[in-house]
Order: C-alpha cells, then structure tokens, then sequence
C-alpha cells in the first residue's frame, strides 16, 4: 500500500517497462510530463515517449543489453529528450534501474524535467551577455570606487569623457573630476550611503581637461566588495541638456509667459513657506477695471500689450520688496511680507501708489487711452492660515471695491463676505450634491495577455442643465476648495456600491471597480470608519473596491497615512497608485506602500510613437511594479502602435479609447453581459 501510495504521489515521472520495451507503468507525474494518459501508453512501446532518431533503436539496444553488449544504461542516469503527446521535445534527466521479475527483467526509469533548470542556465547567460553589453556601453558612464572614492573598475566610455585611459584612472578621487561647487554635497552623499547603504541618485557636474563641465546623473549602490569593504557601484548619464531643459521648465512652471511674473502657483508656493513658519505677510489682489472692453473692441494684440505694461508697472513698483504675480486674464496680486501685519497705512500707502501708476495712459499700436483698477488687502496670520482662504478674501475685498465705482481700494473684513454672494460654480456644485445632479461613468480595464476584463475605473460625470458637461478639470478643484470633496466622494463610493449591488441583482458577474481618492478624504480620522459603513449599508465586500489614491497622495509620507493604507488593506481593499512617474524617489518609496496595483501616467503612454522602440520610464516602472508583485496599469492608450509596445514591454492591463471610452451604467451593464467574449471591441 505504502509503494503504491508513493508510485501515485511522485514529483517525477515513473514508467516501467518489459523486456520487450511495452509499458507496464506510468504514474500520474508521467501522465502529467508527457502529456498522455496511463491507458493511452500501457502496453504501447516505450519508443513513443522518444525523439524519431531514438526510437528507431530502442529495442535494438535493450536487445544489446541483455545479451550484455554495447553501453550499459542501467544502473546510472543521464540526460536526454522526451516527446510530448502533441509532439514537443523536451529535456529530462532520466534515471534507469533493472527489476528481475518471475517473467523476465524489466526495467523501471525516472523522469525530471529539466526545462525550468535549463531555462534558468539561458536566463544567467542572457543576463552575463547583457552585463557585458552594459559594460561596453558607448553612453552610459560605469565606475566602481572604493570606499574612498577611488576608482577600482571603469568603463571605456567614463575614460573618452574625461579625456584619460581606463589604466590612469585606477586609483584616482573620482571627487578629481567633480566641479569644485559639488565636491561637498558629493562626498557627503557617499558618506551617507556608507552608513545607511542601498541606492541613491545623485546629479553632479564634472569637468575635465577637454570639455566645459557636463551635468551627470549618477545611479549608485553601496555594496560589500572582497574583505568585507564598502565599495560603490555608479552607473552614469549625461543629462546636461535635460537639466538646463528643467531649469527653463521651473521658471515656466513658475512664471507666467506673457509677463514674466510669477505665476498663481508660484505664489500659492511661497504664501505656504510663509505660513509654515509663522510669517505675516499681506496679500494685494488686483484687477484690471473694464479690461474685456479692450479685447472685445481693439483685439488680443492690444490687450496683451496692456497686460504686460500693467505688469511692467507692477513689478517695477514692487521690486526688491514684493513678489509680483498674474494670477490669470486681468488679475494680479502682489505679496508683501511685513513685521507686522497692524502697519495698515503703509499697505494702504503701497495699495495706493499701485492705483495710481496702473491709471496711467497705455499706449499700444492701436491707441493710447486709460484704465483704472481695484484693489482688495488680506493678511495673514489675522485673515486666515492657509493660502486658499486668503486668495479667496483677497478676492472678496477686490470685488467690494470694484462694487464701489472702481479705482478703489478696500481691506477685508469678516463682515465682507456677507456682501458678496457665494460663487456661482461652488452654489451649483452644492445643489448637484443635494439633488443627485451627479452621474457614474465607468471605464473599462482589459489584461493585455488574453483581452479578459479586468476591472472598471469609476469616474464622476456632471451633465448641468444649462451648462451641459462640466469638466471634471473645472469642478474638483472648486469642489477641493470649498470643503465638497469630502461629501462628493462620500456620495461617489455611495452610488458604486449601489449599482454593484444592481448589477449582481442582475446576475452579473461584477469586476473590481476603481474608485478614485481625494487626498482631502485622508485628512482627518474618519475614512476608514466611513468606507466599512458605506459597505456595510450595501453589503459589498471590500475586496469589490480598488482605492487609486495619487501618486503626489502617496508621497506624502506620514505615518498617518501609510498605517491607514495598511489598515484598509487588511480589511481587503485593494489599493492602487495612480498617475505614477515622477521619479526614482517615488520608485524607492513605492516599497513602503500597501499598493497592489501601479498606474503609469498616461503622459508616459501619450509619448510613445510608431518609431518608438526603447522608453527606459514605461519599462523600468513596468519591471519595478512586476518586481514588487503589483499589477501594472497603462492608462490613456489610444492606438495599436501604443498596444504592441506595451506588450512587448510586458505590461499587464490597458485602459484608455482604444479599447473602450467612459460609459454609463447602462453601456458598461451591456459589457458585464459580454464579459465571457476573448477580447474586448475596440471602439473606432
């Protein structure tokens, strides 16, 4: 009983033959190995198990060892082919015993496959070619130092673009070659890395004796080399253009292109540093009284001239004690820190000369004539802490004075937003919320492997019934502002789960639905409560929700939000990171997170052409998601070329038009009824 037990529940392959060559055993792992069932082979020669070339001398040889001739097998093992049901070959080690029955011998032989060992062998001599290949690479700089910083190994490219030989550079301070301005910060990163190890990106110049200083973007690792020392790995790019590409990136981020001012985000940027840290500071908000006039009657030309004059005032006025800013169309704002927020009259007296010298003649190509402005004062700490509040009560003051006959100017007080009615977006905003003026679209994600459905993205839809569409680009932000993304997500995560309840009371298979975070819902204590009792009104399964919060969300890095990510994990949502690929510090920090699933940014996707045949981005954040055990999503592919690429680049699941457009809940019903289909449609 005992052997028949182990002859069934065998890992390898156990066949027994006659002397004749006939089987008279083939257990399940044989059955499973070759493909054939026991009834299909007992009694059938052995040969059938074999490439053409063998079988043909198969009996020849059993006949030859029993007559004691030729080789002998028995006894030993080696490796050989085997051929499949469906007439694959493939590689086994086959061990050969002898049985002496009453009716003669038999043989009895054991069979392991070898494809994943020798899979394994090409996989090491692929990744050997490769390390090479990397080696030999004409662009990137390779060098290994040691713990000093002395160079043990480089590559012939590190060599050309310092201008010496590999042989001169063994056992100089790669710090030789780093532009003095960043020796320091250079050398303490390498300190850094020698306590805490792993990897890091560091950015430095170097500079040698043929060439003006090169930006280099360094990929190190600390490793332990022979004798246990401390050795660093450094893999190199030139990024020289890139980086002069950022800087002029930053100033346009920064700046507006018009006039040059700082931009509403800039300000935003430095009104946040000077509340962290407690500055006063007041805030002028200014606008251009009757500017449409001029677009309307004498062109965009000549309102752009307008507008840059305007600004050239501004920001000679306030030079050297100001940050001037446009913040869109006819508005400016000028910020002022101050010592005390109580010196009133010198912001009036600032406010003032702003109106006068904005009142004087423009003269443009078309003309010479005048405009006036008004001018509302907020400050901060006395009128709020956060910058969206005293944007907006800046904002309120102007409005008061423009309300005044213009030209004039007025200092906020609480009472003033009572005189100014809410703004017309967030009231309807408000109604939609309280009348259901909302409605969910849902699109669906498909494995690239097979074309199987993989899941939907929820998405929320506003159809207003004078306005029609609102882009969602126009509302979240009112919505994040004024205090509705909490209730507006509420009501969102409220209405998936009602219609998953719909569609399974349909009898429909229902996939994971992807319900987008706000990073204002993870303000507070309350969304872990608020999720399970949502689910718990509906009676969904949280494994039926997948949670994409944004990468900026992600990064945020407090111990608040990482323990409520893994909390929410553990009750089994699934969390996913959405619009990935800002860099390697979010690849490094991604190892901290809960996340099962990573989105790459359709700006990733939107760059990939027909001519494209490298990203380095899409296939590391695809190898690092794979590496991490998550699931990677491409979102925003439009196009074939994009699909065949991302394939090729093994990526797991699309989503974007050219499979499937948003849809309602009636349309993506229809798809849950197709779900059994091979491959989803792709819409024209």
């Amino acid at each position: 009983m005992l052997q028949g037990a182990l002859f069934e529940a065998a890992a390898d392959g156990i066949i027994g033959i006659d002397r004749q060559g006939l089987v008279l055993l083939f257990n399940p792992a044989a059955e499973r190995l070759f493909g054939y069932s026991a009834a299909e082979v007992l009694g059938r020669n052995v040969a059938m198990l074999m490439p053409e070339r063998q079988a043909g001398r198969h009996d020849a040889q059993i006949a030859a060892y029993l007559h004691g001739e030729g080789a002998q097998a028995v006894g030993g093992g080696r490796d050989v082919e085997g051929r499949r049901k469906n007439g694959e070959l493939f590689s086994m080690h086959l061990s050969l015993g002898r049985v002496d029955l009453p009716g003669g011998p038999a043989f009895v032989g054991i069979c392991h496959d070898l494809g994943h060992y020798k899979q394994a062998l090409r996989r090491l001599h692929h990744l050997e070619r490769r390390y090479r290949d990397i080696l030999d690479s004409e662009t990137e700089l390779i060098v290994r130092l040691d713990a000093g910083l002395r160079v043990i190994l480089s590559n012939p490219a590190l060599a050309r673009f310092l201008g010496e030989s590999e042989e001169r550079l063994l056992g100089r301070r790669l710090l030789e070659f780093v532009h003095p301005a960043d020796r320091l910060r250079l050398r303490r990163a390498f300190r850094a890395l020698c306590g805490e190890g792993g990897g890091r990106q560091l950015q430095a110049r170097m500079q040698s004796v043929e060439r003006e200083p090169r930006w280099i973007e360094w990929r190190v690792r600390a490793l332990v080399g022979e004798g246990g020392q401390r050795e660093f790995q450094c893999f190199g790019l030139d990024v020289s253009d890139h980086v002069e590409a950022r800087e002029q990136a930053q100033y346009l981020a920064s700046h507006d292109r018009l006039t040059g001012l700082h931009n509403r985000a800039s300000l935003a940027e430095r009104m946040e540093e000077l509340l962290a840290r407690g500055g006063e500071f007041a805030l002028l908000h200014i606008n251009l009284d009757r500017f449409k006039l001029i677009n309307e009657s004498l062109g965009h030309g000549a309102g752009d001239q307008v507008l840059k004059v305007a600004a050239a005032r501004i920001g000679g006025l306030t030079s050297g004690r100001a940050l001037a800013a446009r913040l869109g169309a006819d508005e400016f704002a000028v910020l002022v820190e101050c010592a005390s927020v109580g010196a009133q009259t010198q912001l009036n007296g600032l406010g003032q000369q702003i109106l006068a010298m904005l009142s004087e003649p423009y003269v443009t190509s078309v003309g010479a004539f005048n405009l006036t402005a008004s001018l509302g004062i907020c400050c901060a700490p006395l009128h709020g802490d956060r910058h969206e509040q005293l944007l907006q009560r800046a904002e309120t003051a102007m409005q008061i004075a423009r309300t005044r006959g213009r030209n004039e100017l007025v200092c906020f007080t609480p009472e003033l937003e009572q005189q100014l009615p809410s703004a017309e977006l967030e009231l309807e905003l408000r109604r939609a919320l309280a009348e259901d003026g909302f409605e969910l679209y849902f699109q669906p994600k498909y494995f690239l492997a097979d074309g199987a459905l993989q899941g939907m993205e929820v998405l929320l839809r506003w159809f207003h019934p004078e306005w029609g569409a609102v882009s969602p680009a126009s509302f979240i932000p009112v919505a994040e502002a004024h205090g509705l993304a909490r209730p507006l997500g509420e009501w969102v995560l409220r209405r998936t789960c009602a219609q998953i309840r719909s569609w399974q009371a349909q009898g429909l298979q229902v996939p994971v639905l992807a319900v987008n975070l706000s990073a204002r819902q993870f303000e507070g204590q309350a969304l872990h409560e608020q999720l399970l009792a949502i689910l718990a009104d509906y009676g969904v399964a949280p494994a039926q929700i997948e949670l994409e919060i944004t990468e900026d969300a992600a990064l945020s890095n407090t111990e608040e939000l990482l323990g409520l990510l893994n909390q929410l994990r553990a009750e089994g949502f699934s969390i996913a990171i959405d619009d990935f690929g800002t860099g390697y510090s979010s690849l490094s920090y991604l190892t901290h997170l809960p996340a099962s699933t990573l989105k790459i940014d359709r700006a990733f996707i939107n760059r990939i052409k027909e001519d494209t045949r490298r990203d380095s981005v899409v296939e590391a954040v695809i190898g690092l998601g794979h590496l991490l055990g998550m699931l990677v999503v491409a979102e925003g592919v439009e196009n074939e070329v994009q699909v065949e690429f991302l394939r090729g680049a093994g990526c797991d699941v699309v989503q974007g038009f050219h499979f499937a457009r948003p849809m309602d809940a009636a349309r993506a019903g229809a798809v849950l009824q197709a779900v059994r289909q091979p491959a989803p449609v792709t819409e024209p």
